[in-house]
């Protein structure tokens, strides 16, 4: 069973010089790279929940902790944030959260590969009808019972949907009178549908939980091979039934040998190939079904030697953060 897609996401934007924004400028001259470095994280929890950070007694604990900061301190330094507009305070008095305008507008632009994103129509800061013109996913708003209330969509693909839709009415009507001269029975691959964001396939197919150094991994492979190869990777391990980053590795690695734009075509080759083949040469047996003969999956496994390796570097990383997390308790 497939994951449930989250709302957060996995990396955002910041600017080089953020820091020099005229609503941090008094709690940064008062709390110095400590309330840079309580901003920042909270600034990460509102991400990875979407636009909004919860701030009641449980979150203070919880990021003092993690900030190894004062209890008093931190709450210092958010309710500066506040006050000098940086987290909205109407927002905050009626429904304890951190957001603001900015923080909205951005998690709606980052989020746009998505088909739609929700906001809770009481932190509403920004206007979804304008910020539904820029991006091609759906702004839904929603009640506090998490009940839909309204629904915005750019006009230009309200446009090129009604286009589509009456298109497909033809391409039917022409697909039955075609289906009457065919007789040929042809096989059908089963495709899983491909994400752009590899962070969101991990665990939208099963791969398991994104960890910090999970994360590291496939920003390694993003960063050798590209989103586009890591997600088509992905998707041929699963169609193989391996769901495990040692397979997309090896997966990877092979493409790369192959010296080809997009090996992915050659797999979709092969298993059409082998699955037409299998077709013809089946037997059929007293139901005079055609069978299928299985062959041999195109996608080769990790060796054993790949498999050590992965292992190898991955112990590695999280050697590497155990002695960072003792120099910073240093």
């Amino acid at each position: 069973m497939a994951r449930p897609l989250k709302e957060g996401l996995d990396y955002f934007p910041l600017d080089i010089d953020f820091d020099q924004d005229d609503k941090l400028i008094v709690p940064i001259a008062k709390y110095g790279m400590q309330g840079l470095g309580v901003i920042v994280k909270i600034m990460m929890n509102i991400y990875r929940n979407g636009y909004f950070y919860p701030w009641e007694e449980r979150e203070h604990y919880a990021l003092s902790s993690k900030v190894n900061a004062d209890i008093n301190t931190v709450r210092e330094i958010v309710n500066e944030c506040i006050n000098w507009g940086f987290f909205n305070e109407n927002v905050y008095k009626n429904y304890k959260v951190l957001t603001s305008r900015g923080f909205q507008k951005r998690y709606i632009e980052a989020a746009k590969r998505r088909k739609e994103v929700t906001l809770f129509e009481g932190h509403l800061l920004i206007d979804p009808l304008e910020e539904s013109k820029k991006v091609s996913h759906s702004i839904v708003i929603v009640s506090a019972e998490s009940i839909p209330v309204n629904v915005y969509i750019n006009p230009d693909k309200q446009g090129k949907m009604s286009t589509e839709s009456t298109q497909s009415k033809v391409k039917e009507s022409k697909g039955e009178e075609s289906k009457e001269k065919e007789s040929e029975i042809k096989p059908t691959e089963i495709l899983v549908p491909l994400p752009v964001n590899p962070f969101r396939m991990f665990e939208a197919e099963g791969f398991g939980t994104i960890s910090s150094v999970i994360s590291d991994q496939l920003n390694d492979f993003i960063n050798d091979y590209g989103e586009r190869w890591l997600c088509e990777a992905m998707r041929t391990s699963i169609i193989a039934g391996k769901r495990n980053l040692s397979y997309v590795r090896a997966i990877l690695k092979r493409w790369k040998s192959e010296g080809i734009d997009e090996p992915w075509t050659k797999e979709k080759d092969i298993r059409s190939n082998a699955a037409s083949n299998g077709y013809r040469n089946g037997r059929g047996g007293q139901s005079g079904k055609p069978q299928i003969e299985i062959t041999k999956n195109p996608v080769a496994p990790p060796t054993q030697e790949e498999i050590e390796l992965h292992e190898k570097s991955m112990a590695e990383l999280l050697e590497k953060r155990r002695r960072a997390e003792e120099e910073k308790r240093l």
